[in-house]
């Protein structure tokens, strides 16, 4: 497929991964200005087609991603926003023929590797360690919900809460990836995920809660620390599911798809296994406030678009059959 025939269904990726349609205007709008800022540090007109682009230039290589949003008296395991995107965008990537891993915060380890074998990812989830700067076998980074340092060096929460223990900073390992020239690439909503530093100055005029914290150090929440490629969305799950659908639509393998009794199944296992949302602080089917029933229309309305491109561009559909579809079709045998 030619750079142009993929300008505009990647385009209509990221307003999906905005919400538009689905969640309300002033939210979409913020999330579409976020893109707008971020899409100065990239090339084209789309956001998820420069990242897919710039991922598929190094098809083949070592990606680790980084997950987990853990604040011990309000998500002791972590939020439904960050792990189930993950495991979606990891296996897709290894289906591409990356060499994918993923990596978290040791209190949300055990139901990452729930939530990976539930979709048949086939991809390690190994903790964190102390010293992330010690990982030294990376091609490429991806950060998915994962909070970053703001100018006074403190993780917060989007309300301002310092996080003083359970989430552990990446931040020192993005720096030097960065210097280093390898791609890093990252996935918020608010600003205060690492990443976001590409677009300090439109986060803080943009996200004006940004500006204040609640634990004294008047650093704000917003992060500062860059990546290669910034991918602001609604929610920072439908921006990995929507790179899912842009990796589907670029190389022509309906597989990378992130399905909608997918996000169905996550998000109940994920309530049940003790992940919070973000807003509700409790188990919930929904993420950041937001319904599951309008996360499954997102992902739907995501893989609609990808499976149309694909039959326009003349791709032939053969059944994909996950572990979930798998279960299900046994249950009825």
């Amino acid at each position: 497929m030619t750079g142009a025939l993929l300008s505009a269904p990647f385009r209509a990726i990221d307003r999906l991964t905005c919400g538009a349609g689905f969640v309300p205007e002033a939210a979409t709008a913020r999330a579409f200005a976020l893109q707008a800022a971020a899409r100065t540090h990239a090339s084209g007109d789309s956001l998820s087609a420069a990242i897919v682009g710039s991922l598929l230039s190094r098809r083949g290589g070592r990606v680790s991603l980084f997950t987990g949003f853990v604040v011990p008296d309000a998500f002791p395991y972590g939020e439904t926003d960050g792990p189930l995107g993950t495991v979606a965008l990891a296996r897709a990537l290894k289906r591409a023929g990356f060499d994918a891993e993923i990596r978290v915060d040791p209190p949300v380890l055990d139901h990452t590797a729930w939530l990976a074998a539930e979709i048949g990812a086939g991809v390690r989830v190994l903790p964190i360690p102390e010293d992330p700067s010690a990982l030294t076998a990376i091609d490429i980074a991806i950060a998915v919900e994962k909070p970053g340092e703001n100018a006074k060096g403190y993780l917060h929460a989007w309300n301002g809460q310092r996080i003083e223990a359970g989430s552990i900073s990446i931040d020192a390992l993005f720096a030097q990836l960065n210097a280093q020239s390898k791609l890093t690439v990252a996935i918020g909503d608010r600003g205060n995920e690492i990443g976001f530093g590409a677009i300090h100055h439109e986060v803080l005029s943009l996200v004006p809660e940004a500006r204040r914290c609640t634990c004294g150090c008047d650093g704000g929440t917003a992060a500062i620390t860059p990546a290669s490629l910034l991918y602001p969305a609604t929610v920072s799950n439908w921006g990995a599911y929507g790179l899912c659908a842009g990796l589907a639509v670029a190389t022509g393998d309906r597989s990378l798809l992130f399905r909608p009794e997918e996000e169905e199944r996550l998000l109940n296992v994920a309530a049940v296994r003790g992940c919070r949302d973000g807003l509700l602080k409790a188990a919930a089917f929904g993420v950041d406030g937001i319904s599951g029933s309008t996360s499954i229309r997102v992902v739907e309305a995501l893989c609609n678009l990808a499976d149309a491109t694909l039959d326009a561009g003349g791709q032939k559909r053969t059944p994909v059959h996950g572990p979930i579809e798998e279960r299900s079709k046994a249950l009825h045998e």
